[in-house]
């Protein structure tokens, strides 16, 4: 018969196996880009043991001699811009609608929900019209506002979940001690919110450096950011996997750092900015 602990070592080396063999599972397209990026053209679709030693830089440094750079730059430059515009109205707007009394602030989250839940393809096409008539088709500042419909929405949400965690008497005790209301937001509540302004600028940034749909319709060469400039090495009649592969790691790298030291941030955010 098996006792307590020998059934309890069994479960926890099952759980163990399961937990790796999900983990593997998961990595297995972020080591197959890997191998893929330094794969020689002519071996990209030959097992590995037959061909090992089939290996080269060239591909990354092809990737250097080609536009994608520009394309990177271009992606930093909107996704960026449309953060911090969103982060400037986003912010006062959460804290507006999470601690003043607005008789239509709900239908406000109601809006903005809505906003955030529609699809792109729904609104795209009065977009590009306008666009077009205005002059901003292949611009920086006709992505970035394309970019800012779909961060801002995002941004006011998350900041106003946020600022509802903190509790009023916070805002009311800086009041009471002579601050104006924007000191008492810039100084107290902003502060005490830190983990969701860290979270909800990263995740507006991840959306507008991850959006492809929008810089589709409104890029053409000046301003074609890198989620599209993958497509440039997909041809007629051959689509070069390895470049795709160099690409693929270029547009992640620079998320890496960026989520490493906000991590704790993101994880405060879901917890609760204020506790006690």
């Amino acid at each position: 018969m098996i006792d307590n602990s020998s059934a309890f070592r069994v479960k926890k080396a099952l759980g163990l196996f399961m937990m790796f063999s999900l983990l593997a599972f998961a990595a297995m397209p972020t080591l197959w880009v890997l191998i893929l990026s330094i794969r020689e053209q002519s071996a990209v679709f030959q097992p590995i043991w037959e061909s090992p030693l089939a290996v080269t830089l060239e591909n990354f440094l092809s990737i250097g001699r080609s536009d994608f750079p520009r394309a990177l730059l271009n992606s930093f430059i909107t996704a960026g811009t449309a953060t911090v515009l969103a982060m400037i109205v986003g912010v006062p707007a959460g804290f507006a609608l999470a601690k003043a009394r607005l008789s239509g602030k709900f239908i406000a989250s109601w809006i903005l929900l809505l906003l955030r839940m529609a699809p792109p393809v729904g609104f795209v096409i009065p977009l590009f019209i306008t666009y077009v008539n205005a002059g901003l088709i292949d611009t920086y500042t006709g992505l970035i506002f394309a970019y800012m419909t779909l961060t801002l929405p995002l941004i006011t949400w998350s900041m106003w979940n946020s600022f509802s965690q903190i509790p009023d008497e916070l805002i009311e005790a800086a009041i009471m001690d002579g601050a104006s209301l924007t000191k008492a937001f810039a100084l107290v509540a902003v502060p005490a919110a830190r983990p969701g302004v860290v979270a909800a600028a990263i995740l507006g940034f991840l959306v507008a450096w991850n959006d492809f749909f929008f810089a589709l319709i409104i890029t053409r060469s000046s301003t074609t950011t890198a989620p599209v400039a993958v497509m440039n090495f997909i041809s007629y009649d051959s689509v070069d996997w390895a470049s795709i592969a160099v690409a693929s790691i270029a547009l992640t790298l620079p998320i890496l750092p960026l989520m490493a030291i906000a991590n704790r941030y993101i994880v405060q955010s879901l917890s609760g900015a204020v506790k006690g």
